[in-house]
């Protein structure tokens, strides 16, 4: 196997933001069986540490793929950009401000009269826009519109930190 290849080659996959995750999930299998280090203990040191290096180049390529935020990100990433780059600060005054209203409504929900409720409630907004976000990505990215597609990302970013955070919260609450 060839780590040098990028993460959808890996996996015979087209390098699209929507992927085949069954099909992902079944080649990620089959690769880990195949090159598990386990089948290499009575080969040479060099085929051990070649094991273990396909193992954790696949293990990489996986979490990358699977998660549809990290998949974009990698996906801008190939396409020379980064939308991690902390002096890339622009965001629509309008997103900035919904995030700001649900970081105080997070912060506010343990004085909830029905707190569940409310992370439920919260917890399926915040699902619908990573999904709106996700799929306005994906337009974008095929359409060649990458910088449209790296403020989706970036938009996704906020969103995806604020369901940890709700799910951090309701952990607490919860327990």
């Amino acid at each position: 196997m060839d780590i040098s290849q990028d993460f959808f080659s890996c996996y015979g996959l087209s390098r699209d933001f929507a992927i085949d995750l069954d099909g992902l999930r079944q080649a990620h299998r089959h690769l880990q069986q195949q090159h598990h280090p386990d089948r290499f203990v009575s080969q040479p040191d060099s085929d051990q540490r070649q094991a273990v290096q396909i193992t954790a180049y696949l293990n990489q390529a996986y979490a990358t793929l699977i998660e549809p935020l990290k998949r974009g990100i990698y996906l801008l990433q190939l396409h020379g950009m980064d939308p991690l780059v902390p002096t890339n600060t622009s965001m629509p005054l309008d997103f900035l401000l919904q995030q700001i209203e649900q970081q105080e409504r997070l912060e506010d929900m343990h004085q909830a009269q029905d707190p569940e409720t409310e992370m439920d409630t919260m917890a399926f907004e915040l699902q619908t826009q990573a999904s709106q976000l996700e799929t306005e990505f994906a337009q974008a990215y095929s359409s060649a519109q990458f910088e449209a597609a790296e403020t989706a990302v970036r938009k996704l970013q906020f969103i995806v930190k604020l369901q940890q955070q709700l799910n951090t919260l309701e952990g607490v609450l919860l327990d």
